[in-house]
Order: C-alpha cells, then sequence, then structure tokens
C-alpha cells in the first residue's frame, strides 16, 4: 500500500485554506519545460492574430501583382470578426444617422419629391459635376406586406392573395387552364341495359367476406375451376385450407400470409339486373382509411357478420369494427345496405341465435345509424349455402327461411342516382402509371362525362391535361364515353412530376365550372363519443373521398340542436360528445372539396384521430 497516499493524518483545514491554491486554474503559468523547434513551428503568436483566426500570412509569389495587399496586424475579414468588434466598427453598407436624415428630408411617402442635386468632383480634371438622381415612383402604404411570415426568403415573391380565394402561386399555365373555359360535347347517358352499382363489402376482422364473395364468384363461373383448385391446392400445403376461396380477392403474398385483407379489393360480376363492381373492404382496424376509400366509392353496402356465439359480440360491442363500418358508411351517404350473417353452419343453423342477431343489430342500424329498410340474409360462405341459390329442401336453413338468396338481395338492391348534366368531377383513386408526359388512373366518375379529346384539369395541384383515353374497368373497349357512376380507366397527357398526382386528386374543367382548390372550409359537424372536447386549435385527419390530410379547428361558430337544426349556443369554448356544432376548419395545404350543395360526394368529410373516427359532417361554405 505504499503507493498510495496516507491521508489518515492529514489536516483538510491547512490544504483547503491555503491561500496559494485559491485560484490556481484561474492563472497563467509559464512552461516550466522548453518547446523544441519542431513544436514552436505551430505555436501561433498572439500578438498576430484576432480572438479566433491567426493572422494572413505573406504570398511571396503575388508581391508583384497590381491588387497585392500589404499584410497589416490590423486587417481581418469581417466575417473574421467577433460581434463585439462588428459593433465597434462601422458598417460601410449602412449609412449613419446624419445621412439618414438627409435622405429622409427629401423623401415622402405617396408623392414625389427631388432634393437638391449633389454634386461630384472630377478626379482628374477637379471640375463639379451634378448628380443625376433617379426617378423614384410612388409609393404606397397598401403595397407594404404585412405578414413577414408569408415569405420564407429574401427573394422570393410573397403569395398572391388574388384570384378569387387562391392563396398560392400560379404559372400562367396553370391559370389559363384554370379559367378558361374548353368547349366540350355534351352527351347523354344512354338509356336500356344493366343498372350500374358499385358495392362494399364490410364488417369485423374474420367475419369470412373474402371467402363468402370468392365463393360467390366461384358459383356464378367468373372463377375458372383451375384457378380455384390451384388455390386450394396451395392452401392446404400452408395449412389453410379453408382460404381458398379467400385468395380469389386476397392476391397479395402478404394478404394471404397474415390472412387478413389488407387493401382494396375490386372485382366485377353481373346479376339478372345489375352489373356489380364489387368492393372488398379491409375488417381491421388498422386498415379503416383504406375501407374508406372504398366506402366513399360505394353506392350501397353488404355488411358480414359472423354468427359464430362469441365471434359476433366481439365484433358487435365497443373495440369492434362493426360499429365504426357502420357509422363511417353512413357518414359518406351509403343509406342502401343489407346484412349477412355469415358462419351460420357454425351455430347449426339454429334460428334463434339468427332472431338474437336481427333485434341487435335492427336497434343499432335504424335507431342509431338511421337505416330504414335492412334485409337479413342467414348464409354460409365457406360451404356456398343461400349464396346464388335458395337452400335445398334437405337443408337445415330451408326449415325456417323461405327468403330470398344473396345474389337476389344485391340484384333488388336500389342503384343510386348521378346526374351527367352536372359539371365535370372525376375522382382519382389509384395511380396505375406516371411518366414525365403520360398518367393512367382508375377513377370513378360523379359528376358529368369524359371522353378522349377533352381538355380539363387536375386539382388541387392545377395540372392542366388532355384526355387521351377513357374506358370502364370491366370494358374491353378503349374509347368509350364515361358517364356520372361509372368507374373508368383515364390515360391523361401533359406535363407530369413523379408522386404529384396521388389518390384524392380530382379532374374539373376549366372555367365556371372549375372546382377551386381551397384551405378553410365552414362545415356542420356530428362529434362522436369522444373523450376529449373539440377547442380551437384540435388538430385531427380529415377524410373525404380518396383524401386524407391533416386539418385544424381554427374557430366554433356555433352549437346545433341535432333534432330542430336551430343554434343552441353561438361561440361554444368547447364540443362534448354527440354534439352538433358548426365549426371553421383549416387544412395544411389547398384540397378539392366544395359544398354539399354542390356535389355531395366531395362535400361529405369525416375526422380521425389516434386510429378512431371522432366526428363526420358536410361542408357548408368554402371560404378560402
Amino acid at each position: 500500500m505504499s503507493r498510495h497516499r496516507n491521508i489518515r493524518n492529514l489536516d483538510f483545514d491547512d490544504e483547503i485554506g491555503s491561500d496559494d491554491d485559491a485560484d490556481y486554474y484561474g492563472r497563467s503559468y509559464e512552461e516550466e519545460v522548453a518547446l523544441s523547434p519542431n513544436s514552436e513551428r505551430f505555436i501561433y503568436r498572439r500578438d498576430g492574430m484576432n480572438p479566433f483566426f491567426p493572422r494572413q500570412e505573406e504570398i511571396p509569389e503575388v508581391h508583384q501583382d497590381s491588387y497585392y495587399v500589404p499584410p497589416q496586424d490590423t486587417f481581418h475579414f469581417e466575417e473574421d470578426k467577433t460581434p463585439v468588434e462588428k459593433a465597434r466598427s462601422p458598417d460601410p453598407n449602412v449609412p449613419s444617422p446624419s445621412a439618414l436624415s438627409q435622405n429622409m428630408a427629401s423623401f415622402t411617402i405617396g408623392q414625389q419629391s427631388v432634393s437638391p442635386s449633389p454634386e461630384k468632383k472630377d478626379a482628374k480634371n477637379g471640375t463639379s459635376q451634378p448628380v443625376v438622381n433617379p426617378v423614384v415612383q410612388q409609393l404606397r402604404v397598401s403595397e407594404i406586406p404585412q405578414n413577414r411570415s408569408e415569405s420564407k426568403s429574401p427573394t422570393r415573391t410573397p403569395p398572391n392573395n388574388g384570384g378569387d380565394g387562391l392563396k398560392f402561386n400560379l404559372s400562367t399555365q396553370s391559370l389559363s387552364a384554370l379559367t378558361t373555359s374548353t368547349p366540350y360535347k355534351k352527351r347523354s347517358k344512354p338509356e336500356g341495359g344493366k343498372e350500374n352499382i358499385n358495392l362494399v363489402i364490410v364488417g369485423h376482422v374474420d367475419a369470412g367476406k373474402s371467402t363468402m364473395m370468392g365463393h360467390l364468384l366461384c358459383q356464378l363461373e367468373y372463377v375458372d375451376k383451375r384457378v380455384i383448385n390451384k388455390y386450394k391446392h396451395e392452401s392446404s400445403k400452408l395449412g389453410k385450407g379453408s382460404f381458398a376461396y379467400a385468395w380469389v380477392l386476397d392476391e397479395t403474398e402478404e394478404e394471404r400470409d397474415r390472412g387478413v385483407t389488407m387493401d382494396i379489393a375490386r372485382t366485377y360480376f353481373e346479376t339478372e339486373n345489375k352489373k356489380v363492381v364489387l368492393l372488398d373492404a379491409p375488417g381491421h382496424k388498422d386498415f379503416i382509411p383504406n375501407m374508406i376509400t372504398g366506402a366513399s366509392q360505394a353506392d350501397a353496402a353488404l355488411l358480414v357478420v359472423n354468427a359464430t356465439k362469441g365471434e359476433f359480440e366481439t365484433g358487435f360491442d365497443q373495440g369492434g369494427q362493426t360499429r365504426e363500418h357502420v357509422m363511417l358508411l353512413r357518414s359518406f351517404g351509403v343509406t342502401r345496405m343489407a346484412v349477412a350473417v355469415n358462419k351460420m353452419d357454425t351455430v347449426g343453423w339454429n334460428q334463434d341465435r339468427f332472431d338474437e342477431i336481427i333485434a341487435k343489430m335492427k336497434q343499432f342500424l335504424v335507431k342509431q345509424a338511421g337505416y330504414k329498410e335492412v334485409k337479413f340474409i342467414p348464409l354460409s360462405g365457406l360451404d356456398g349455402t343461400n349464396l346464388t341459390k335458395r337452400p335445398a329442401h334437405d337443408c337445415a336453413l330451408a326449415k325456417w327461411y323461405d327468403g330470398p338468396s344473396l345474389v337476389e338481395v344485391i340484384d333488388g338492391l336500389p342503384s343510386a342516382k348521378h346526374s351527367s348534366d352536372a359539371p365535370l368531377r372525376v375522382l382519382i383513386h389509384d395511380v396505375t402509371r406516371c411518366t414525365d408526359t403520360r398518367l393512367e388512373v382508375c377513377a370513378k366518375v360523379e359528376a358529368g362525362h369524359i371522353e378522349a379529346g377533352d381538355k380539363v384539369v387536375i386539382l388541387p395541384g392545377i395540372v392542366p391535361v388532355q384526355v387521351k383515353q377513357a374506358s370502364l374497368e370491366n370494358s374491353d373497349v378503349t374509347n368509350e364515353i364515361c358517364f356520372a357512376g361509372d368507374q373508368c380507366l383515364i390515360s391523361l397527357s401533359g406535363q407530369f412530376e413523379a408522386d404529384s398526382i396521388t389518390a384524392g386528386h380530382v379532374i374539373s374543367r376549366g372555367g365556371e365550372e372549375c372546382l377551386k382548390p381551397a384551405t378553410r372550409f365552414l362545415v356542420r359537424m356530428l362529434t362522436f363519443d369522444i373523450k376529449i372536447p373539440f377547442i380551437k386549435g384540435t388538430r385531427a385527419e380529415l377524410f373525404a373521398h380518396s383524401m386524407c390530410c391533416s386539418v385544424a379547428i381554427v374557430k366554433m361558430n356555433a352549437l346545433i340542436d341535432k333534432s330542430t337544426g336551430k343554434v343552441e349556443k353561438e361561440k361554444p369554448r368547447f364540443i362534448t360528445r354527440n354534439s352538433s356544432a358548426l365549426l371553421e376548419i383549416q387544412t395544411e395545404s389547398p384540397v378539392a372539396l366544395e359544398p354539399y350543395t354542390s356535389c355531395k360526394t366531395l362535400g361529405r368529410i369525416t375526422l380521425r384521430d389516434k386510429g378512431e373516427t371522432i366526428a363526420a359532417g358536410i361542408v357548408e361554405k368554402v371560404l378560402f
């Protein structure tokens, strides 16, 4: 222990109270060991440098040049100076107070004034010449920008707030396409033939939606037998034999591995009176945004519930997706619905279980969701009972059920009414191809009609394009006229940037029919079972047709009575659950929305936060 210092007998008072060490770290001491010549070369001279940088050394090679400036101890670059040095040294670009007072004496706002012209001396001749002052144009106070935050850099031009509420910069070509009305031929949808209907399949996860519709397509012979036999063989090898019919719609490898639908599956089939566009929506709560995309395109809905004991209660009670799907459908204006009670074979085709489910569902659908006529169909998607044909006489279901099959119910759903004479509104829900000059999209015509040769505008980016081809998704004809209600494939030509056109954009014509993008809207909202009340500044995700963006509540105008529609309270401080209110919302960037009275699809909105739907409503007015 000899190498350790013995501190047991130290006098700590003497050690701490020593005056010699009181300011040890605040003093400078000379080096006790002399520096070697090699080390001394790297030591800067403190008498020839500014507080941060060394002085400029002489460069002998440039002594003979005319622009050479001899080094001086006081010469430093402006950026090398410390803040104290900059404050002490005058800036040559900033005029002195006396010069400012002279300039202000000869300058008045709103008037042109001419100060006495100073004279400058000619260095060669020594004569004086008058200085010519530039003509100063009249300056108006209104031209001074009031909001400094509008310009993020000194060279950026502030946004133009004119143009009927358009608050973002537009190029000449975009502005011309937006304001110019291009001629087009007015068409009328031919009468006769089968009606089109867009049917979305919704319900809680594992309710059997994909299996049921996949088996229905097989019974209608829309799936080749060799394909379904292949699916049965491959699914059996993976231990998922019951998923064979679901693979008809779940085509991606990830969906088949996970056993759940993740995106909208689209297919087509025909009944006796209908051409059905089938939209199979995901049931898992993580994929609600994809379900909203399908619900926004639908004319009618088929709700699938699981009749298995315990499974129905899980999906219908709080936390399940059955209630949320129904409320989302209602908020998007889907008023035609049928309910398929699936997996009835797991309860032995028990009529009491079927009646129990009907009683619970009717109370919710009619009293809370506002649906009027809802039909219930007992069936089994796995064994195919009551899908396309009514049950046989020897089936247990036939003993107490003599109603229609699923296909008969779908065939009897009323079609939605669309206006082909209204201004063109085409909603893009998928982009299949995008190059610098070519764009191909899947879209739905909500109003008007579109055909090859039409000059249109894509909003909200205001991209002028021309239609090269337009055809129905389930048709082999390349050039057709697509009317309101049709799901179509559209090929466009123009100038496109990568990822500039996405789902949620809208195709419109220019001129008076044009849809003007905006950021602020007056909306009538109905809150759901929210835990935190709405206040000014509340942020959420806004869903409208295929669009999703961030939105904030900027003003709360009034509370509305849900039954009478009259104002209960003006300018409320907060809005609680199950309340109706008139609000002003603002998006981060311009979006393509318009009042509900102009276009119902573009006027319906839904708010979500943290994976839950918190409110739904309609656009009353576009503010700016």
